[in-house]
């Protein structure tokens, strides 16, 4: 709001009187152009005051875009101070300072939007006002921002038998990772930062030598991770499922989740195909749909699965969104995983993503809320 104000102040500014802003800056205007078309450099003055107009400019844009728009405000600060020295060098380049500064500083403006550059006038004293609440607006944001706890375990405990999702930080809370052989849902909206992490823990699997089953219906994600065919089974449902699987004969391709038995079969073909020393790994992007098309038979097909899982000590990560279903049907799911994940955004106004561990089958985990960052994960 502040940075708006800015903006009208220097545009527009109020009590412009009979004469237009256009009429009273033309002749800086021609003189400016003067100089800048002659052979001689321009005065310092008109340096001045260009940098000033430049700099008031990129501070009111940055302002906008970082404050009013992405909620950046150590940026959008960066721009209000900024524009502080730009609106400083206007001063010091236009303003007449001779005769009564205090009286004119406090006038209502009757000619001229800028007072014929004799006296500061009632729009620069907005703007002036304008950048002062913009900081003061921004370094609240900074401290709100602040307040959001952050997690630092300069050396975390590692509880034997997990298995690293490959983010440090989640690791960190985790006491090293999932628990080997057990069943975690995360949930949450969504976004980058679920996918980022369900991509980190097939990476971080393949890597250690494990092999990973992959379910999903998103094209997308399934094409980023098919580098890893070798060790890498994907079974995908999706009508468009041949336009990306074409060269990936590894790749099962289905329809659609209608069929939670033709589903099964492929599972179990995998798993039987993928026998290796170190046990594998599930990633289930599944769970919304199949709720979706099969509410009440979704929980016993989800049961039937972990517990075989279970037996094979096969380690399950899936993702779900409880906000896309009834409450009854979101809870049911739930509460046939071992562990619950939860990715949401903070209530303030800079909405930052936080995770939170909210169960995890009986195993210690450090109870508190992280936050989320993209190129950290």
């Amino acid at each position: 709001m502040a940075t708006v104000v800015l903006l009208f102040a220097i545009i527009v500014p109020p009590f412009v009187g009979s004469a237009s802003l256009v009429d009273k800056i033309q002749p800086y205007l021609s003189t400016i152009s003067q100089e800048v078309a002659s052979a001689q450099l321009p005065s310092l003055g008109t340096l001045f005051s260009l940098t000033g107009f430049l700099f008031l400019t990129v501070g009111v844009l940055l302002g906008l875009i970082f404050f009013g728009l992405r909620f950046r405000p150590r940026k959008a600060r960066a721009g209000m101070v900024l524009s502080a020295v730009g609106l400083l060098l206007v001063t010091f380049s236009l303003f007449d300072f001779s005769g009564d500064v205090i009286s004119g500083l406090f006038s209502v403006v009757q000619v001229g939007p800028w007072p014929s550059f004799g006296f500061f006038g009632t729009g620069y004293l907005v703007a002036w006002l304008a950048i002062l609440v913009a900081l003061v607006s921004t370094r609240t944001r900074i401290e709100v921002t602040r307040s959001i706890p952050q997690m630092q375990i300069p050396h975390p405990q590692v509880v034997e038998d997990t298995i690293p999702t490959g983010y440090v930080t989640l690791d960190n809370i985790l006491y090293g990772g999932l628990p080997l052989g057990s069943s975690i849902v995360l949930t949450g909206p969504p976004c980058d930062e679920k996918n980022l992490i369900l991509t980190r823990f097939v990476e971080t699997s393949l890597a250690m030598g494990r092999k990973c089953v992959f379910i999903s219906t998103s094209l997308d994600h399934v094409r980023n991770l098919l580098r890893y065919s070798k060790s890498f089974y994907v079974i995908i449902c999706n009508p468009q499922a041949d336009m990306i699987a074409a060269g990936h004969p590894d790749v099962v391709r289905m329809s659609s989740v209608d069929s939670l038995t033709a589903l099964n079969l492929e599972y179990d073909k995998a798993v039987t195909t993928m026998r290796s020393e170190k046990p594998a790994v599930l990633c289930l992007e599944i769970l919304d749909d199949i709720l979706l098309t099969h509410h009440g038979g979704s929980r016993r097909w989800l049961m039937d699965i972990l517990g075989r899982n279970k037996t094979n000590q096969i380690t399950c990560l899936a993702t779900f969104n409880p906000a896309m279903h009834p409450a009854g049907e979101s809870q049911a799911v739930l509460e046939t995983f071992d562990g619950h994940i939860d990715l949401y955004e903070a209530e303030v106004q800079v909405r930052p993503k936080l995770i939170r561990i909210k169960k995890l089958g009986g195993r210690r985990f450090l109870d508190t809320d992280i936050r989320v960052e993209k190129d950290k994960i």
